[in-house]
């Protein structure tokens, strides 16, 4: 039976297709950030003491510390631990733009 509920199609159109094209790339992205992250996570000691020096304040930009790219670091392995290949099969069918990813390097 076929789904043709306009809600339905909607939810589908607004939220799925767009939700995984985001997961896509994170997935893409993600592979580069650990190998980036394997290389530099010694430069950022897990202390709220060691600052970020990046001059972004003036910016009104949260400045971070050691342990919010600790903190931030584990949230992304966690989440790229689920992205093996059965899961970005299931994100990959609902995407209908090219992924648009090139390394930052």
């Amino acid at each position: 039976m076929a789904i043709t509920d306009p809600e339905a199609i909607k939810f589908t159109n607004d939220y799925i297709r767009p939700m995984c094209e985001n997961l896509r790339y994170m997935a893409a992205r993600g592979s580069d950030w650990a190998t980036k992250w394997a290389e530099l996570s010694s430069k950022f000691p897990n202390k709220v003491e060691e600052v970020v020096e990046d001059g972004r304040e003036a910016e009104g930009i949260s400045r971070l510390t050691g342990a919010d790219i600790n903190a931030a670091a584990t949230v992304f392995a966690s989440l790229l631990t689920i992205m093996d290949v059965s899961a970005q099969t299931a994100i990959n069918k609902p995407c209908v733009r090219p992924l648009l990813y090139n390394s930052p390097d």
